[in-house]
């Protein structure tokens, strides 16, 4: 592909995203101060049934500790669903022989696809019943987005409210599911289809190919696994979960089998994440919002060159995708925190490795559905700190003083995520368990997929060089530890710190830089990538950077 054409493509996902991004901004503004939006009568009537159903007081008001705990306790909730879903599948209807789980890896799989993570260490066309893809794998992958999308109306809701609560949880996820992530994966459901991703309840086709095997009529046949491969896709994409349907992920030709649904499923992942800077704009003001999105754009801009500047090995690529289509995928993915890719990640350059570090440590450029925003305005903050020690001034944003208390949050916010990487990643390598799968000569690929495998798992990422091989109880509750902690200590912290936001007086204050504008932008950008250089440059020196 020539420059032109990879020009192209690139401008077209730019545009498109941008352009649907802020109808769909416009939208979740409307959602998170409960305005009229279209059709609002009969998404109310809608809504409302459901709270009847499970007995919801909509009305009711949560502080941010009641806001954490009832997203938790149903997250948690449906952790032990999927594990007894998954460890008795045998038992369950269309489970096509497929034997349960054990519990390791049904509770590693529960607690990857609840954070939204979506590890997997197993092989899903081979290991999962068509039953098990649907209620334990797909429902959940509504569950999981739209809790980080209820945590963000939240935390947003914290700068336009005083004295006042964050909202109500379950009414926030009932809406976000039934009036956003619902509708708009079953319309990109179809549109998968019609592209040429298969939809069915079959769990299998014989067909003759060329590299059949011989049975006993003596003709060439082969066995290929099918299933509700487009409704989980649409969902996976949208909702920045990255399971894969078939183990090869998005490489998968049923996955993802053209050109462009390569293009419409990059659409899919870079929506809804872009979508919250243009929210952001239209509650807190143009200039902000905008100044959020290009910060975010820079960023991404910035793992892209990173990510092309090597032309990558074709040996472990998909043709139909080239070069240019398989590092511009998987780094849409990787930004996004969805972690689904069309390529091995051992084809990839090490330039392309360290993109995806990059992506996966700052988790904000523009970062997943919901979390990605929190995590930009955590930077916010330390930017501010840092600027208004510079000149000797109080920070202040959004017409609020921050306490010290508010940058210590977001002190710990940004240092957990070092810690739940690098602790575990010693730990794997000084008791030998990651030797049992890199091999017992410790070279820098070896470092690579290890820090990696961690790095995917804090992150709430979910790509993985292991992948099967890692079905292993140590790995399976280690990363499983650190997806739980990666997900909600963080999203505690940043609850609190919009709980102590709604309890400020708001007057007109000097801001130590505006939070708007190219300087701005600039120094946010500046502060953003010097940070998490200092904090693991050693180790992508000891990584990639050495393979």
């Amino acid at each position: 592909m020539n420059k032109l054409d990879t020009t192209i493509q690139f401008g077209v996902l730019i545009v498109g995203t941008i352009g649907l991004a802020t109808i769909f901004g416009i939208y979740l503004a409307r959602m998170i101060t409960f305005e009229m939006r279209p059709l609002e009568r009969t998404l109310a009537r809608v809504e409302s049934g459901f709270y009847r159903v499970i007995g919801i007081n909509a009305t009711k008001q949560m502080s941010w500790k009641e806001y954490f705990l009832a997203l938790f306790v149903t997250n948690m909730v449906v952790v032990i669903f999927i594990i007894l879903v998954l460890t008795f599948q045998n038992c369950l209807l269309l489970s096509e022989g497929k034997e349960g789980f054990s519990f390791d890896l049904a509770f590693n799989t529960a607690i990857s696809f609840i954070t939204d993570t979506n590890l997997q260490h197993y092989v899903g066309d081979q290991q999962l019943s068509i039953t098990s893809q649907m209620i334990a794998i797909t429902f959940t992958m509504f569950i999981a987005p739209s809790s980080g999308i209820a945590a963000a109306f939240a935390f947003i809701r914290s700068f336009i409210r005083k004295n006042y609560g964050l909202g109500n949880f379950y009414v926030d996820m009932v809406r976000i599911i039934v009036t956003l992530l619902l509708p708009v994966s079953v319309v990109s459901a179809l549109v998968l289809m019609v592209i040429g991703v298969p939809q069915t309840l079959e769990p299998f086709v014989e067909t003759n190919t060329l590299e059949g095997v011989i049975n006993n009529n003596s003709s060439n046949s082969q066995t290929i696994n099918m299933g509700p491969v487009a409704s989980l896709q649409s969902i996976k994409e949208l909702g920045s979960n990255g399971g894969g349907f078939f183990g090869s992920n998005s490489g998968h030709p049923f996955e993802n089998p053209t050109g462009l649904s390569n293009m419409y499923e990059m659409f899919l992942m870079l929506i809804i994440p872009l979508s919250f800077p243009i929210a952001y704009a239209k509650l807190m003001g143009k200039g902000k919002g905008v100044s959020i999105l290009v910060t975010m754009l820079v960023g991404f801009g910035i793992m892209l060159v990173i990510s092309t500047s090597t032309e990558i090995d074709p040996m472990l690529l998909e043709t139909r995708f080239g070069s240019f289509g398989s590092a511009l995928f998987d780094t849409v993915s990787l930004a996004t925190n969805t972690g689904a890719v069309n390529s091995a990640l051992a084809g990839m350059s090490p330039e392309a490795i360290t993109s995806f570090f990059l992506g996966m440590f700052v988790q904000a450029i523009p970062g997943a559905v919901g979390t990605g925003m929190m995590m930009m305005i955590v930077f916010v903050l330390l930017t501010l700190f840092l600027v208004g020690l510079m000149v000797g001034k109080t920070p202040e944003f959004m017409s609020m003083k921050i306490s010290p208390r508010d940058i210590r949050l977001a002190v710990y916010i940004f240092l957990l995520h070092p810690a739940l990487i690098l602790i575990p990643t010693v730990i794997a390598m000084g008791t030998g368990n990651a030797q049992a799968i890199v091999g017992n000569q410790v070279d820098s690929m070896a470092f690579t997929q290890t820090f990696y495998e961690y790095a995917s798992s804090a992150a709430n990422n979910g790509s993985n060089y292991f992948g099967a091989s890692a079905d292993t109880p140590f790995w399976n509750y280690s990363t499983a530890i650190v997806m739980f902690l990666g997900r909600y200590l963080p999203l505690a912290l940043l609850l609190a710190i919009a709980g102590s936001f709604t309890m400020k007086d708001r007057k007109e204050v000097i801001e130590p830089i505006k939070t708007q504008g190219p300087l701005f932008i600039t120094v946010l950008i500046t502060v953003t990538f010097l940070l998490t250089a200092l904090t693991f440059f050693p180790f992508i020196i000891l990584g990639p950077f050495s393979i």
